[in-house]
């Protein structure tokens, strides 16, 4: 029997500060978030071949928590406008894609306090979790009510989004949607590095840069993932195609490609890479963002 075990987070989805031999940089905070925000769902396919795969993908409240530490300013033409949600209502793919980039504005809002916003992006969440069959996950609990008083607590609103990120893995899973888990990732992966790499390009942050190529190592396992439900939505094998391009550029990057070479872990404080070589993966990057909102 072939079993994949994912530990994958949703409600603010998952990014990425963990690489995919299992590394990780995240300090006690972060690591405090990882540990409630994980969850590990199994699925089981016909009897062929045994194989077990682990897929890590931690929380966009943490890549948001580590990526706030760089000490970039919040830039508020970057998350996707709350008013374009109602637009997306037209497949399960479109649905779950902006789910995954809400979540991950979300969490961008949630650690630059920006708070009403946050609230904003919530709703967002709401909306399309509706659409999706999940807004038994935003309305348990008074979530809004306790988001709106719990606003201007950072600790208090992260334990919020946790509660519901747990509710909606939970319905996903009992929906029979565990494909729309794996998509709605991709969405909020698409979105953190889109974030990352404008902000990185404005303002040449070396922490912030180390943390989007810490984002793109992740590029491997979300292959994997999506090459396990493509044939689940139509609109899979252009996603899956559109992640191995950039998959592709990020592991053409000299620093990157030489230290794969040697095997060696990939530090990416201590590497040194040019805007000239960043340059595909970024254009790759805001053009699949692009794909996914519009």
């Amino acid at each position: 029997m072939i079993t994949n075990y994912f530990t994958i987070s949703i409600c603010a989805l998952s990014l990425a500060f963990v690489s995919c031999n299992g590394n990780s940089g995240q300090d006690n905070t972060t690591s405090e978030l990882s540990d409630s925000l994980n969850i590990t769902d199994t699925i089981s396919n016909p009897p062929e071949v045994e194989e077990e795969v682990s897929y890590r993908l931690p929380s966009a409240l943490q890549i948001a928590y580590v990526f706030k530490k760089s000490g970039s300013a919040f830039v508020s033409a970057l998350p996707n406008d709350v008013a374009h949600a109602n637009k997306y209502n037209t497949s399960n793919y479109k649905r779950a894609t902006n789910f995954g980039v809400y979540s991950a504005d979300l969490a961008y809002c949630i650690f630059s306090k920006k708070y009403q916003e946050s609230k904003q992006y919530l709703k967002a969440c709401k909306d399309l979790g509706a659409y999706l069959g999940i807004k038994q996950a935003f309305e348990n609990d008074n979530i809004a009510q306790r988001f709106e008083q719990n606003i201007s607590n950072e600790d208090s609103v992260v334990k919020i989004v946790s509660s519901v990120q747990l509710k909606t893995d939970l319905l996903f899973e009992q929906n029979k949607q565990k494909h729309i888990t794996v998509i709605a990732f991709a969405g909020a992966w698409v979105e953190s590095a889109y974030i990352a790499s404008e902000v990185y390009t404005k303002d040449k942050n070396k922490k912030t840069l180390s943390s989007l190529m810490e984002q793109l190592l992740l590029s491997e396992t979300i292959i994997k993932a999506l090459k396990h439900y493509e044939n689940t939505e139509a609109e899979m094998p252009v996603l899956l195609m559109a992640v191995q391009k950039i998959n592709s550029e990020f592991n053409a990057i000299p620093a990157v490609k030489a230290a794969a070479g040697k095997d060696e872990e990939m530090d990416f404080t201590t590497m040194t890479i040019s805007d000239t070589e960043l340059k595909d993966v970024f254009t790759s990057v805001k053009t699949l963002r692009k794909s996914i909102i519009d």
